[in-house]
């Protein structure tokens, strides 16, 4: 696991235990009392902010179940293992991040003087957060992972998102707060910069944190979801977005597909791993493996249920 000597590796929070969402109750308390008060001068953008957390939350519930299902089934599995229980254990605290983007959306409006002229839409700010994310985010993302895979980073902080080879949708958000932080940093690129020139808008914000939470489950899957015809219509999508299998070799080689959503980087500074493609193809051709033994037992006082498939 990370040190526990390392700066910030734990959330602020995390001595409340279950009653960690009391940090946002100012927020939500700001939000109720001004709609009540003064109804006509309520800012919709925060109760906005909430429902987009809400939101996040539903999304990820749903890659949660959804992985569940699909690995229960046992097709297209990428790593032929079952989920370990102490992974689930682990990874109960995947709202942290949530959390602290609320408490980020939140601060941020306040206190950006331009936040009442964001347009519900606008198509210019659409694209230029694409071309800000697909240039200078996942650049510098690329960089900044190959340096958490640096020995004094890694043992220190990115070894607890490695701890286990088989992945789960919400793996993808299971780092140290350091590594949250900056994460964040990366992403407020494209979104500040449509915010203060004008060409922000509600929606294109929605829109970009749903695909950042939608490609990182999908890309923590244990199972291939994307299907080949995809690549076969529009072959450059190759370099634009990732598979899961694709991801699940970093999670197993360690030194190779660093790249955060767009493969691009791993093509242009060589560090794709050889058998991308290789793994790609057979996980799509993996029949169903129905479970021939179903272990349920007790552990830590809750009821496991683990499947098994005889060879």
């Amino acid at each position: 696991m990370a040190s526990t000597h390392a700066f910030l590796t734990h959330w602020p929070w995390k001595s409340l235990g279950n009653f960690k969402y009391v940090i946002v109750a100012p927020m939500v308390t700001h939000s109720i009392y001004s709609f009540v008060t003064k109804p006509e001068d309520t800012d919709i953008i925060y109760p906005l902010i909430a429902l987009l957390m809400l939101w996040r939350m539903l999304h990820t519930q749903i890659w949660i179940s959804f992985s569940r299902y699909r690995t229960a089934r046992g097709d297209n599995l990428i790593v032929n293992r079952s989920t370990e229980f102490q992974h689930v254990d682990r990874e109960t605290n995947w709202d942290d991040q949530i959390l602290f983007s609320w408490i980020l959306f939140y601060l941020g409006y306040w206190g950006l003087e331009s936040r009442r002229n964001m347009a519900l839409w606008r198509s210019e700010g659409v694209l230029l957060m694409f071309l800000l994310h697909a240039g200078p985010v996942e650049f510098l993302y690329y960089w900044l992972h190959r340096a958490l895979h640096h020995h004094f980073l890694y043992s220190r902080y990115h070894f607890y998102h490695h701890s286990f080879i088989v992945t789960e949708p919400i793996t993808s958000v299971i780092f140290s707060c350091a590594e949250h932080i900056a994460y964040y940093v990366l992403f407020a690129i494209p979104v500040l910069t449509v915010i203060l020139t004008g060409l922000g808008s509600i929606v294109a914000l929605a829109l970009y944190l749903t695909y950042i939470d939608f490609m990182n489950n999908m890309a923590h899957c244990n199972f291939e979801v994307v299907p080949k015809w995809v690549f076969t219509l529009f072959p450059p999508l190759k370099y634009l977005m990732l598979t899961p299998s694709y991801h699940s070799l970093h999670h197993t080689q360690f030194r190779t597909n660093y790249i955060l959503f767009m493969p691009i980087y791993d093509y242009i500074y060589g560090t794709v791993d050889k058998s991308t493609d290789t793994l790609y193809e057979s996980s799509l051709k993996k029949s169903e493996d129905v479970p021939q033994v179903v272990r349920i037992g007790y552990q830590g006082g809750r009821r496991r249920v683990q499947r098994e498939t005889k060879e």
